[in-house]
């Protein structure tokens, strides 16, 4: 396995827990030395719930080992005495793993009353996606019975999850659509669900799957062996919601004609119903794509990076309902590129081998990527963020990982309606035309100066370069003396990179953030064409009008 500081997912085992602490009855033992147990903090802190993670560490110590002592199924009847689970999955670490015990047999041995299934989630195999999706649909193809069909329409919810990006706002706002049009919801799955609405999935008319990394395999199978029909796009945007619920309509329908159910066909109801209040338009998205600001986002580069679902939405979205342009975009799950750039062919540049969709999962290629392209608008994941904030430009997260400001307590769905309504509003004030910060940059503090700046009348040359690095740690070499500004008009060939002198540094400042660093960077290369060692505010000036700016 490629160790390293950040990773896109987390281990096959950070998986299984996802799926056990999202279900009730269900309960996850891990069969880990000690410091493997660092799943259940992750879960303590991101998940915002009340409720402790619904998981446990077997730990396998050095004298265990030594002594041959096997702890498993003393901590499968501790955690049946204390919890009364209905199942207990066991799940070997990547540490424990290399042991290569038969952990069935070990299992068998507790004679708990709950079920214990063990999970083969090979961490030299899978990592957190697949062993959660994996495990999920092993649940539904174990406890789903064949039954009759609800008496009303109804649908299965698969896919919304502990720790899923917005899911729990996700799922409000599918259960509202599904209620404005009169359908009931038979099963939500993996969130909050039992064994029992496990066994019930195949009475539904249909089964929504929205998420390509969870949800879908179950979905296709109960199609395959009940007939349910699934659903699995992602009505992210107003024009793909209102697809996505037409779509759904003719499926409710053609179910009940060939079952021969009696009711009246569903018909999609005035768009109003579907509001917040239920007389207005259900998104203004469409209204404020036209405003004035909206309108001068039509010159401006977004890359986008995340996982399938998101990254997809997330592209279409930008450049169908907000008019942007695309300078890029990619995912991290390799088993997934396929039909991300299937579903990008037209938004992204070409090359011989299709749209050019960076496929990785090594952050350091993402933000080198970023950092050439240099677009207003970067959508990614925490890593993104990060990225981002070094290089000055501004990101939005649209993806998982996350951190915990991105488990927010309030609604905040992805999909709907309101989801879009929630993406356009978090688009404007990440990419915004910078207003509070450009103004800031351009008239100074506005007599809000603190500190040793306080009462100097101007702003410091600490202010100047403060959203700078380059360009701060420049100046400090010319302040020292490391280089000659008096030569800052040499035609000689430079041996260093050019250094940039205060006037310069206080012209830089008033570019709006959201392109500065790409202007300092056309500057630099400018100054080193032309043999500059230090940058001055002629030479800006100039660089401005032989580039076009």
């Amino acid at each position: 396995m490629r160790l390293a500081l950040w990773m896109y997912q987390g281990t096959a085992h950070h998986g299984v827990g996802r799926i056990a602490n999202s279900m009730r009855g269900v309960h996850a033992v891990f069969h880990a030395p000690q410091g493997d147990d660092y799943v259940n903090p992750i879960f303590t802190m991101l998940e915002r719930t009340p409720d402790f993670p619904r998981m446990t560490t077997s730990i396998v110590s050095g004298r265990d080992l030594a002594q041959g002592t096997v702890r498993l199924p003393e901590t499968l009847r501790k955690v049946e005495a204390r919890l009364h689970p209905d199942v207990i999955i066991v799940c070997a670490s990547c540490s424990t793993i290399l042991l290569q015990e038969d952990l069935e047999r070990i299992a068998r041995s507790a004679t708990t009353r709950a079920e214990v299934l063990v999970y083969d989630a090979n961490p030299y195999r899978m990592q957190e996606i697949r062993a959660a999706d994996g495990l999920f649909d092993l649940l539904a193809r174990r406890y789903a019975r064949a039954q009759s069909l609800t008496p009303a329409p109804s649908v299965n919810i698969l896919g919304p999850a502990s720790l899923g990006f917005h899911n729990r706002s996700d799922l409000i706002c599918l259960r509202r659509m599904l209620a404005t049009l009169g359908v009931q919801v038979n099963a939500v799955a993996p969130l909050g669900a039992s064994v029992g609405d496990l066994e019930r999935l195949p009475a539904a008319w249909a089964t929504i799957a929205p998420y390509r990394e969870l949800g879908q395999g179950a979905a296709r199978w109960l199609e395959e062996q009940f007939g349910v029909p699934a659903l699995t796009d992602a009505p992210i945007g107003v024009q793909p919601t209102l697809g996505w619920l037409g779509r759904l309509v003719e499926t409710l329908n053609d179910v009940g004609a060939r079952n021969e159910r009696r009711q009246a066909p569903l018909q999609m109801p005035p768009l109003t119903a579907f509001s917040l209040d239920g007389i207005s338009a259900p998104s203004a998205v469409p209204w404020f794509a036209r405003t004035a600001d909206m309108e001068s986002y039509s010159t401006k580069r977004a890359f986008v990076f995340g996982d399938a679902t998101h990254t997809v939405g997330m592209v279409k979205f930008l450049h169908d309902e907000l008019g942007m342009q695309l300078a890029g975009a990619g995912t991290y799950l390799e088993h997934e590129a396929a039909w991300v750039a299937q579903q990008l062919a037209q938004y992204l540049p070409q090359d011989g081998a299709g749209p050019q969709l960076l496929v990785t999962d090594v952050f350091q290629h993402v933000a080198q990527r970023i950092a050439e392209l240099s677009p207003e608008l970067v959508c990614g994941t925490q890593m993104e963020r990060h990225a981002c904030r070094k290089l000055d430009l501004p990101c939005m997260v649209i993806a998982p990982p996350t951190h915990i400001e991105n488990h927010l307590l309030s609604y905040r769905p992805v999909l709907g309606f309101d989801g879009a309504d929630a993406l356009a509003d978090e688009i404007y004030t990440t990419a915004t035309l910078g207003m509070e910060k450009h103004l800031i940059d351009m008239f100074g503090d506005a007599g809000l100066e603190y500190g040793a700046a306080q009462g100097k009348g101007g702003t410091t040359e600490e202010e100047c370069a403060g959203t700078n690095d380059g360009a701060q740690g420049a100046e400090g070499e010319a302040e020292h003396g490391q280089v000659n500004s008096s030569s800052s008009h040499s035609t000689a060939p430079s041996p260093v990179h050019p250094v940039w002198s205060g006037d310069a540094l206080v012209m830089l400042k008033k570019v709006p953030f959201f392109v500065r660093g790409r202007v300092q960077k056309n500057v630099e290369r400018y100054a080193t064409q032309h043999g500059y060692a230090t940058i001055t505010a002629e030479i800006l000036i100039a660089a401005r009008e032989a580039l076009g700016g």
